[in-house]
């Protein structure tokens, strides 16, 4: 049962035995939101992968493993890490999450790393120096 079909599957078998969870409210401590759908809780996985969309998920084939939740939620759990940390160890109350459950701390890191990585690109580096000479020209008035 492993593969995009079978994170599908299980959510169809799980929707058939315990019905929608749309509108039930949300499992994730202190969410105020109403539920979206079936999100398995966080540390109870025993599949890993992606669904039919590509994006990242992890199942389990006991539907006891799922409570309601909302996207929100749902999604920051299937990224990794639990309620609390994230996959990388930051504290998910002190850096928040994006509305589509990514750490913000991991965000901030690999914009970092990226930035650092055109800063020591000379191609960059020249094209930089460019225009910095074409903003001192134009605010002396001296611009070519």
């Amino acid at each position: 049962m492993i593969g995009p079909g079978a994170y599908k599957r299980v959510h169809d078998r799980l929707e058939q035995e315990r019905g929608r969870a749309a509108g039930l409210p949300c499992v994730a401590p202190g969410c105020t939101r109403l539920a979206d759908g079936w999100g398995l809780r966080s540390g109870e996985a025993t599949h890993f992968g992606e669904d039919y969309h590509g994006r990242r998920v992890k199942w389990s084939n006991d539907p006891s493993a799922y409570s309601p939740m909302c996207i929100h939620h749902n999604r920051q759990v299937d990224m990794g890490g639990d309620w609390d940390y994230c996959p990388n160890g930051h504290y998910r109350s002190t850096w928040g999450t994006h509305s589509d459950g990514r750490c913000r701390g991991c965000t901030r890191e690999s914009s970092r790393r990226y930035n650092a990585a055109r800063r020591n690109d000379p191609e960059y580096r020249a094209r930089r120096r460019g225009q910095h000479r074409r903003a001192a020209a134009r605010s002396e008035g001296t611009e070519q």
